[in-house]
């Protein structure tokens, strides 16, 4: 069975992010110089973006789209975890070649029993992935080949043994996943569907179109075995240490702690990885005892775990001695490798080093609520557009994604107030431009403004925010944002210019 997501990149951040379902959409990459567009929305494709398009010539045809960087791993990473999802229905399911992959393969044998034949079984997966948000379509069949064609041709589709000739046959060319100097070959020579490719001597398809051909029609006839690998659930990193006489001494459950760190790590086999975060359980006389290790960054320095280790048994409180003890790995994550610069100063590199060893340090003495840092939220509510989220949390936002344009950064106050504090405000016409106001029982004059810049959000909220801010100069020299509610009319002030 094959189950291809249409625009697997766009269908992928829709389903994270609920506000880009209605929102015309478009994914760009390369380089700073040559930015192209890698994939977009039907809306946007209404309006003649398209596929391999400058990124420039996309802007001018839609003004109004959210144009995002492409992230081919978090694409994959994500397609991998509906491979795991789909184990559900099959215990072999694997991303198909190639790059970037958009289809999963599934051996089906012996499973479609379970829902009464193959068309229901068909229709329960249709089912399963569409309650989940997402537009799948897939087909079954005896060969990977024709299953991924007939996906990519047809939705819900499934062929008997020994039809996988006649369901290809009116298929186009391009459908045998083959290479664009073939599919460039056969168009030139009239060869545009797999019919007019089977009507050719199989023994010439060889030397006059590279033995891609045959080997993909040889595939999808069921003469040649094709084979996907499959995804796995890898097995958790875990060590268990158990001793007759009970513990007590801190110091000596450090050493074993130590002892059993420097084992996980040698037996961790994954390249490039690094340890993210731990969970810990000691068996004492009295009970079980939980612990729990985050880090900012993923880490292999033996000593800088052991040392959070160490905190986190000096914050644990047990009564009794401790006769057994268990360490996980629960998540990894890739070791950041930077090219070393033999001129430039190293200080900033060991600043940031030190920074995130300081962060680790005290989220596992004060617990991680006691250390948080702020990240930016793709919200239009500037209240809203900022969190307190704990550091050894995985990021909810990512800079570079939710950014605001330059123009529009400059419109925003270092300051925010926790919450819009009425005030009262003159104005000269009904359009509310501001010329004094009354704050703090003080008249402020306006001696300048900028704006209105209008904020309004999405229909996902509750409810919404309708807002015309403006940057004032008061008399005194104080620069303050302000706006008027288009719902009431009342006036707030929300911030400061410092």
């Amino acid at each position: 069975m094959c189950v291809w997501f249409p625009k697997w990149p766009i269908q992928r951040l829709r389903n994270e992010r609920p506000e880009l379902r209605r929102a015309a959409l478009v994914l760009f990459a390369g380089q700073s110089q040559r930015l192209l567009v890698t994939a977009c929305s039907p809306k946007a494709e209404r309006k003649g973006v398209r596929d391999g398009q400058p990124l420039a010539e996309a802007k001018a045809l839609l003004r109004n789209a959210n144009f995002l960087p492409a992230d081919l791993v978090a694409d994959r990473e994500a397609l991998r975890q509906l491979a795991l999802e789909s184990q559900h229905f099959s215990p072999l399911v694997g991303l198909e070649e190639g790059m970037p992959p958009e289809s999963l393969l599934c051996d089906v044998t012996g499973c479609t029993h379970l829902w009464n034949g193959e068309a229901q079984f068909l229709q329960a997966v249709r089912a399963f992935w569409t309650d989940r948000g997402y537009q799948p379509q897939l087909a079954l069949a005896g060969s990977v080949g024709v299953a991924w064609a007939l996906a990519h041709a047809a939705k819900n589709t499934v062929v008997a043994a020994g039809d996988e000739a006649a369901a290809l046959s009116g298929l186009p060319v391009a459908l045998l996943r083959l290479p664009a100097t073939v599919l460039e070959r056969l168009e030139s020579l009239g060869l545009r569907t797999i019919r007019d490719v089977m009507a050719l001597p199989r023994e010439t398809l060889a030397s006059r179109f590279d033995l891609i051909l045959p080997q993909r029609l040889n595939q999808a006839l069921g003469f040649e075995p094709e084979l996907f690998v499959p995804e796995r659930l890898h097995e958790p990193l875990t060590i268990d240490h158990e001793w007759d006489v009970p513990l007590e001494d801190r110091l000596t459950l450090g050493h074993i702690c130590r002892n059993m760190l420097q084992a996980l790590l040698a037996s961790s086999d994954y390249p490039g990885a690094g340890f993210q975060e731990l969970e810990g359980e000691l068996r004492t006389e009295s009970g079980v005892v939980k612990l729990e290790v985050r880090l900012v960054r993923p880490s292999r320095d033996e000593g800088h775990l052991a040392q959070l280790v160490e905190l986190q048994l000096e914050r644990s409180t047990w009564s009794g001695g401790v006769v057994a003890m268990r360490w996980t790995v629960v998540r990894l994550g890739y070791l950041s490798n930077r090219e070393h610069n033999w001129f430039a100063p190293e200080a900033e590199s060991d600043a940031s080093r030190e920074v995130v060893a300081l962060v680790d340090r005290l989220s596992s003495r004060l617990g991680e609520d006691g250390v948080l840092r702020a990240e930016t939220l793709p919200d239009a509510q500037p209240e809203h557009a900022v969190q307190l989220n704990p550091w050894t949390q995985a990021g909810l936002a990512r800079r570079e994604e939710y950014a605001l344009a330059p123009e529009q950064a400059r419109c925003r106050p270092f300051r925010l107030l926790g919450v819009p504090q009425p005030i009262v405000v003159v104005t000269l016409d009904p359009e509310g431009t501001p010329i004094c106001m009354t704050w703090q029982k003080a008249e402020r004059r306006v001696i300048r403004y900028w704006g209105p810049e209008r904020i309004a959000t999405g229909w996902w909220r509750a409810r919404d925010a309708q807002r015309d801010y403006y940057r004032t100069e008061w008399d005194d020299g104080t620069h303050a944002w302000i706006f008027r509610d288009l719902r009431g009319g009342r006036w707030f002030l929300h911030g400061f210019f410092e």
